[in-house]
C-alpha cells in the first residue's frame, strides 16, 4: 500500500497513548517507503523528542535539513533539539541559518532564541545586540524553567552569563 504524509497522522494518536514504539515503526515504514520524503523522519524526530531523547532525533533533523535546505522550520526544529541537548552554539548556527530564510514568520522568536544561545556561549555583545530586536513585551510559554519566557528573564539570563564570564576571566 502506498502511504501518504497523511498516514503518519496517527503517530499523534500513537503518542498520546504511549504507544511510541508502534509510533517509531509507523515512521519507519513511511521512511523505507518513500525515503526522499522529509516528513518521516520530521515524525520520527518528534516521536524521539516525546519519548525525552533529543539526542536520537538529531539525524533525523539532519536529514529533514538537507532534503529542505530552505524551509526555515527544518533550522528550528533542529535548533530547538539542539536546545533541549545544551548544544547553544549549534542552536545558535541553526538560528543564524533560519532567520536569512525567515519571512518574519519566526521573529522575534530566533532573535530571542539566539540571544540566549549566545549569551550561554559567552558570546554576550552579540547575545545583547539579538536581545535589544525583541519588544519588551514579548512572552515565549511552553518552555521548562532552562528557557526565559519573558525579555526581561532573557535579560536577566544574559546578565547572569556576562557575570559568569567576568569570573571565569578573573580566576
Amino acid at each position: 500500500m502506498f502511504m501518504t504524509p497523511r498516514d503518519l497522522d496517527e503517530v499523534r494518536t500513537l503518542c498520546a497513548s504511549k504507544r511510541y514504539d508502534e509510533a517509531l515503526k509507523l515512521c519507519a515504514e513511511f521512511i523505507a517507503e518513500q525515503p526522499e520524503h522529509p516528513h518521516g523522519y520530521h515524525m520520527r524526530a518528534v516521536v524521539r523528542v516525546i519519548m525525552g531523547e533529543p539526542h536520537l532525533a538529531l539525524a533525523d533533523r539532519d536529514k529533514v535539513v538537507s532534503l529542505c535546505p530552505q524551509e526555515v522550520g527544518a533550522f528550528m526544529a533542529r535548533a530547538d533539539d539542539h536546545l533541549r541537548l545544551g548544544d547553544f552554539a549549534a542552536a545558535a548556527d541553526d538560528l543564524d541559518r533560519a532567520e536569512k530564510l525567515d519571512n518574519a514568520h519566526y521573529w522575534p522568536l530566533i532573535p530571542f532564541l539566539r540571544a540566549l544561545c549566545r549569551a550561554r556561549v559567552g558570546r554576550i555583545e552579540e547575545a545583547l545586540a539579538d536581545a535589544a530586536r525583541v519588544p519588551d513585551d514579548y512572552l515565549l510559554p511552553g518552555f521548562d524553567s532552562t528557557i526565559p519566557n519573558s525579555k526581561q528573564q532573557l535579560a536577566a539570563a544574559i546578565e547572569e552569563a556576562r557575570l559568569q564570564r567576568e569570573s571565569e576571566q578573573t580566576s
